[in-house]
């Protein structure tokens, strides 16, 4: 009988194979017939013909095939010549290297072979054809290689038929069993957690972070480059539009930094290539001190630190359960090394360091993400050169399962989100006398003699209209430059037209969004404008008495993690809450805002307002005059053309 483990290593066996040889078939067969057989015919008819012979050949006939669907329009041209070679005469229609190329749009080699033809034959002139000395009956009209068709087949002879050929490796593995699969991988790394601790115990050699990403980076490099590369030769040979042509050598760039990081992660990994790592004891526990002799080769020591050589032991948690991997350092234990040269040229550097009593195993998994203990060696500036995986393991009883929640994860980020931390009123938790902290920069307050106004930055939104207005243009021109218009009937069935449509709407959306706080003699308004729509939402002044913040994102930049925290507001100590402001950088951004909005409630409560007494109004809605430039845009495109 099976054991669980035992069938789920056959069902990821079994996916792995089934994925990889989908992959293999699509990939491997598109590269193949796409890329490797025209090019190798090309390739092979381009160094045949070298040795061929020009003679003069009477064209009776020329025409270019064309086709029309919603890609674009193909041609082919298509050419009957009468030639004299070996004592006999001959006809052919051969016109191309690539006997079995068929409808294209890839430049004009096409049209401007059919014109050269056509002006031939009307004129009654000949024109050279390259025959075979050993056999008459072979004959093409251009033995010259067409490169802009051949740049089109690289990408599939290249990328297309690398993916086929790692899709094929990875079946093989999955079918021999000495493979792992891809779902199975990560889980069979931490399995050995404790094999490889052990090998490293005897000094040998480790694996360092550059070492491990430098293939990755290779082969994403390689591939973005595989793409980019020829297809912004495709453009700028080609004749396309400038800004086409702009826009293509972004990819171009992107490659070249890309090759770029590679290469310097290659020369790091070559640094601390024999490098070896020896932690006593082998399996570090939680709890426990450890320490570590980590031997480096010469070659590694080419900008030794001025202030002594530092490492540091960091704990990460990584969350791979989506798309992506983000990681975020949680903990860090830095330690100044004792470094003893060796008789090799190179150094041996010691250290010691101690486990907190709730660190947990190395390759597990806490609160959702994977745990992650390195040691690092710091740079100078204290930035992270290499590092190297620990194989810490937490202690035996939380291990056995004994205490599974003995002690919380301290760095369980999920905790946060949810709590709501209380700001007190101003009159219960601060003085009149006391300061006020500073409010964040993306605030900006404007005071009126009938209001105290709030208005917050939406530097994100700006971001995303100037991103809608990029493919809006694209759309717009496209649709422009295409068959003229004339109602509105030939604009909704084009995808162009709507395409433009949607995105105008975000871009003036997104381009004019307003968030602001009013705080009136009346009561606290919350207004969210655009050009498009207005919503706003009314709160009594007392609402202001029962604030408290929300943690609402975070965002990462390196090993920096920024909290975001919304202020919210209730109508009374329970009840519904309504969110006040949008996401502000740390808890004293909010809190901030909270203490300036109390302030200006104190400020504005008693004033006599004609009307106060009466309820304030809840929420509303209404649409902008934003609508009518909308309308107004989209009728000039849909039929602009026509009119013009």
């Amino acid at each position: 009988m099976s054991t669980p483990q035992a069938s789920m290593g056959i069902a990821a066996r079994l996916v792995t194979l089934l994925f990889s040889a989908v992959f293999a078939l699509a990939f491997g067969g598109g590269g193949l017939y796409l890329g490797v057989l025209p090019l190798a015919r090309t390739m092979s008819a381009a160094w045949e013909v070298r040795s061929w012979q020009a003679v003069p050949a009477e064209v009776l006939s020329s025409q270019l095939i064309s086709n029309h669907d919603g890609d674009g329009t193909t041609y082919a041209v298509q050419a009957r010549y009468r030639y004299s070679a070996g004592g006999r005469t001959h006809e052919s229609t051969r016109v191309g290297l690539d006997p079995a190329a068929g409808l294209d749009n890839i430049g004009d080699w096409h049209q401007r072979w059919h014109a050269r033809l056509n002006s031939a034959r009307n004129q009654g002139q000949t024109v050279m054809v390259w025959v075979d000395p050993t056999d008459p009956t072979r004959s093409v009209l251009d033995p010259h290689i067409r490169w802009a068709m051949a740049i089109f087949h690289l990408p599939f002879a290249l990328v297309f038929t690398g993916v086929g050929l790692g899709a094929l490796w990875m079946f093989w593995g999955a079918l021999s069993g000495r493979g792992t699969s891809a779902f199975g991988a990560a889980r069979l790394r931490r399995s050995r957690t404790t094999d490889a601790a052990a090998q490293l115990a005897g000094g040998a050699a480790a694996r360092s972070s550059a070492s491990r990403s430098q293939r990755w980076l290779w082969v994403f490099a390689l591939f973005w480059c595989g793409i980019a590369f020829p297809m912004a030769a495709l453009f700028w040979m080609t004749g396309s539009p400038w800004w086409v042509k702009l826009f293509v050598s972004v990819f171009v760039v992107v490659g070249i930094g890309l090759l770029t990081l590679a290469w310097r992660q290659s020369v790091l990994a070559w640094r601390f290539a024999g490098a070896t790592v020896r932690f006593v004891p082998a399996v570090p526990q939680a709890g426990e001190a450890f320490e570590v002799e980590l031997a480096l080769p010469p070659r590694a020591l080419q900008n030794p630190p001025s202030g002594g050589r530092r490492l540091r032991l960091a704990q990460y948690r990584v969350d791979d359960a989506g798309s992506g991997t983000q990681e975020r350092q949680v903990e860090a234990l830095e330690r100044a090394a004792a470094a003893m040269p060796d008789m090799a040229g190179g150094e041996r550097w010691h250290a010691r360091f101690e486990l907190p009593a709730d660190a947990p195993t190395h390759g597990g998994r806490r609160s959702g993400e994977r745990v992650d203990w390195r040691l690092e060696i710091l740079t100078a500036e204290g930035a992270v050169e290499v590092s190297y995986d620990v194989p810490v393991q937490e202690t035996p009883a939380r291990s056995a399962g004994h205490h599974p929640r003995a002690t919380p994860d301290r760095f369980d980020r999920r905790a946060a989100w949810g709590r709501e931390e209380a700001i007190p009123p101003r009159h219960g938790g601060w003085s009149v006398g006391d300061a006020p902290l500073p409010l964040p920069k993306q605030v900006q307050v404007v005071e009126r003699p009938d209001v105290w106004e709030m208005r917050f930055r939406q530097r994100g939104w700006r971001w995303v209209a100037a991103l809608a207005l990029v493919p809006m243009g694209f759309f717009s021109v496209l649709w422009w430059r295409s068959a003229p218009r004339g109602s509105w009937l030939d604009a909704l069935g084009s995808g162009p037209w709507w395409g433009a449509a949607l995105l105008l709407l975000v871009a003036l959306h997104a381009g004019t969004r307003q968030w602001r706080l009013r705080v009136r003699d009346d009561g606290l308004e919350r207004e969210l404008a655009s050009w498009m729509w207005r919503r706003t939402r009314v709160l009594p002044l007392a609402s202001l008495d029962h604030l408290f913040r929300k943690l609402l994102y975070t965002q990462t930049s390196g090993q920096t993690t920024t909290e975001f925290h919304a202020l919210h507001a209730r109508e009374a100590a329970a009840g519904p809450s309504v969110r006040l402001t949008p996401g502000l950088p740390g808890e004293a951004s909010a809190v901030a805002v909270a203490q300036a909005l109390q302030a200006a409630g104190e400020h504005r409560a008693g004033r006599f307002t004609p009307g106060a007494l009466r309820a304030p109004s809840g929420a509303s809605w209404r649409p902008a005059a934003g609508w009518l430039v909308w309308a107004l845009w989209l009728l000039l495109l849909a039929v602009g053309p026509g009119w013009l």
